[in-house]
């Protein structure tokens, strides 16, 4: 028993040293601010662009960050696009949302719209990653006849079976991830019991500042707390639709992608054999090669 206790007693020791240094030590510093868009509400938008070429705009997933996209913009810069690329309203370096307005991909899909004006892009095509699919699902861009097209990547769509996903998010989980050491092996940990794939070593360094950056994880619980797939209705898209979804995705269901090509009139669907759900990280170059082949078809870029 004696043994025990005195193990008690150290991890007690260690973890009280490690909460001591965790509130003197400045937290993990988040990566550099890109360019920052002032909307007409106010809202501030954290960008980054890079190449030259046809447009493209990257818009990230649920939580997520601009920094889910450096190795696929790299990837289209090669094969001849303009990639654009930003922190959503909520992450990274981008406004917060008030606590009383909705958390919604109909939101997100708004302050979309009033991005592409504000930049003055001129028909941008659009890479919406899962709850970013949804976005652009939601998005008036995808309703514009002049834009050359959009593809959904592991997108969430209405054959989508949730409707709210309530997570505690509590000082605990902040607590914890802000401890030296054990706070990056936590972040490390929980990305992999989510997702299960191998994503960068950049990619899970990164994950911990962000998340810890004031009202990230709020906006992740909220975001979550209001998903509602069922609101969708991507029926009326009708221009060029690329579907790229993995197989063995399980955080959006392969389905579901089926499902959505089933649904958009325009739309063609890649199957990614075997891949998961963290597509422009584990599975970079197959989406880049798949979203410049559809471009090709359509002329907008030279082979």
């Amino acid at each position: 028993m004696k043994i025990i206790y005195r193990i008690f007693i150290g991890l007690g020791l260690v973890i009280a040293v490690l909460s001591i240094l965790g509130a003197v030590l400045p937290p993990p510093k988040p990566p550099a601010v890109g360019r920052i868009v002032t909307l007409p509400d106010g809202t501030k938008i954290n960008t980054y662009t890079k190449g030259e070429g046809p447009a493209i705009v990257l818009i990230h997933g649920l939580p997520g960050s601009a920094q889910d996209w450096p190795e696929t913009a790299d990837a289209l810069v090669a094969k001849g696009f303009q990639v654009i690329w930003y922190d959503r309203v909520g992450y990274g370096h981008s406004s917060r949302r008030a606590v009383d307005v909705p958390h919604t991909m109909q939101a997100n899909a708004r302050e979309l719209d009033a991005l592409i004006a504000v930049m003055g892009m001129e028909n941008p095509a659009l890479v919406g990653w899962s709850f970013g699919g949804g976005i652009i699902q939601a998005s008036k861009a995808a309703r514009n006849p002049d834009t050359p097209f959009v593809a959904l990547v592991a997108s969430v769509g209405p054959a989508m079976k949730i409707d709210g996903e309530h997570v505690s998010i509590g000082r605990f989980m902040k607590w914890g991830m802000g401890l030296p050491v054990l706070g990056a092996w936590s972040t490390k940990a929980t990305i992999w019991t989510r997702f299960g794939d191998a994503m960068p070593k950049r990619w899970t360094n990164v994950q911990q500042s962000l998340l810890l950056m004031p009202g990230s994880l709020e906006s992740m619980r909220r975001e979550m707390a209001q998903i509602k797939p069922a609101s969708l209705d991507p029926v009326d898209i009708s221009i060029p639709t690329l579907v790229v979804h993995g197989t063995n995705d399980e955080i959006v269901a392969y389905e579901v992608g089926v499902d959505l090509s089933s649904k958009i009139t325009n739309a063609k669907l890649v199957p990614l054999e075997d891949a998961g759900h963290m597509l422009p990280l584990t599975d970079t170059d197959a989406l880049a090669n798949a979203i410049a082949k559809f471009s090709n078809e359509r002329k907008l870029t030279k082979p």
